[in-house]
């Protein structure tokens, strides 16, 4: 069978890093078609994506994915944990994906699977440090780094065969968060895919171009609104001019407008929003002048910057902790584009035993996944200059 490989993403914008990608799971599998899991309207750092879904996803396919999916947005706008999950469970839902591609700073696969194995094993040490890290407000980071330290000195920690020093190392360093959380999702989901891990380079939280071999998505956003196009394009590999854009202030005004109506028993419904987070929120909120000025405010030790932002997005999007309650795996995926060249992966969606949403007016309005996936184009449009109703306007993308 014809390898194909998931590659979870926002691609905003798709950009040569990703492109590198590509090319490394070809020169390992050669004969490979490549399947992404893509984020919509929201991304995990809890603002409105920049360019719109379509864009985003014909920007893959040009630089040869076979398909693109994307993540519902209950998924896409989550911590690591949640965020890997949703897409795992989306990858391993369609059944015909044969492996999973993330980058990493070791791309060391025992290394990266003792760390995944030691989170997800039954060891109460570990699993309590993870929780009271998170609990506490420490960046997932720092949890996942206590919690395999706390595992490790347990009496009941496996025997990985590794140096404990090199684990330590490996589980500090942030671009290992999200590939430890991809091998935790297969785990917990007991999925066949197998990890493909390739080795990131340049510097992925880089905010300028300058310097920079390999682009990060922050730095060609920042040359696009600061209106350097020439450096923007060149950072993504294609035209950027005239693309649909939602700039990040965009929802500032409704975003604050949201908060200030709240009442107090909405604001704590919101995910996360827990110990009094709801008052400050609104104390905020009342002061604020734009989400930036909104975050500053709201930034202490005990809440990471990653957790506020994200707050935000799901109070702007009218989420609550009880919808992650009672989802928590995605109960379709949508299709936003594929190429022609490879019309057999389009009939292989028949194996999927997760819904497929072809076209979206097809889809279960009374879902409330899918109801929050509409909520999120129209803001998204309303921020772009768009007409409401983009979740049903927008066509599947196909390129020859």
């Amino acid at each position: 069978m014809r390898p194909t490989v998931g590659i979870i993403c926002e691609y905003d914008p798709f950009h040569r890093g990703h492109a590198r990608q590509f090319a490394l799971v070809r020169q390992q599998l050669p004969d490979a078609r490549i399947v992404c899991v893509m984020s919509g309207c929201f991304t995990q750092r809890g603002s409105p994506a920049m360019f719109s879904p379509a864009f985003r996803a014909r920007a893959a396919l040009m630089a040869g994915a076979s398909m693109v999916l994307e993540l519902p947005c209950a998924f896409a706008l989550r911590e690591a944990e949640n965020f890997a999950l949703g897409g795992v469970a989306v990858l391993d839902g369609l059944r015909f994906v044969t492996h999973i591609s993330f980058g990493c700073e070791n791309a060391d696969l025992p290394l990266l699977r003792a760390m995944a194995a030691l989170l997800e094993a039954p060891n109460a040490a570990c699993q309590a440090a993870l929780r009271a890290t998170l609990d506490g407000g420490a960046p997932f980071v720092a949890a996942q780094a206590k919690a395999v330290a706390a595992g490790l000195a347990a009496d009941s920690a496996p025997d990985t065969g590794l140096p404990e020093a090199a684990i330590l190392d490996a589980i500090k360093r942030p671009n290992n968060i999200l590939a430890i959380c991809y091998l935790r999702a297969l785990l917990r989901l007991q999925s066949p895919v197998s990890p493909l891990p390739v080795l990131r380079e340049g510097d992925y939280h880089a905010t300028v171009l300058a310097g920079q071999s390999y682009p990060s998505a922050s730095a060609t956003r920042r040359a696009y609104l600061a209106g350097d196009l020439p450096a923007a394009e060149a950072a993504a590999g294609y035209p950027l001019a005239g693309a649909p854009c939602h700039r990040p202030d965009a929802l500032d005004a409704l975003l604050l407008h949201t908060l200030r109506t709240q009442p107090p028993a909405a604001l704590r419904a919101l995910p996360d929003c827990t110990e009094g987070l709801e008052n400050r929120l609104a104390k905020a909120a009342c002061k604020a002048v734009s989400r930036a000025e909104l975050l500053a405010r709201l930034k202490t030790k005990r809440y990471a910057y990653a957790r506020l932002n994200r707050l935000l997005g799901h109070a702007l999007l009218g989420v609550t902790g009880e919808l992650f309650s009672q989802h928590p795996l995605p109960a379709y995926t949508r299709l936003l584009g594929f190429r022609q060249d490879d019309r057999e992966c389009l009939s292989l969606l028949n194996e999927s035993r997760l819904p497929i949403i072809t076209k979206a007016a097809d889809g279960d309005r009374a879902n409330p996944l899918l109801t929050l996936d509409a909520r999120a184009y129209d803001l998204w449009a309303l921020g772009a200059g768009l007409p409401a109703g983009l979740l049903y306007r927008q066509p599947v993308q196909i390129v020859p």
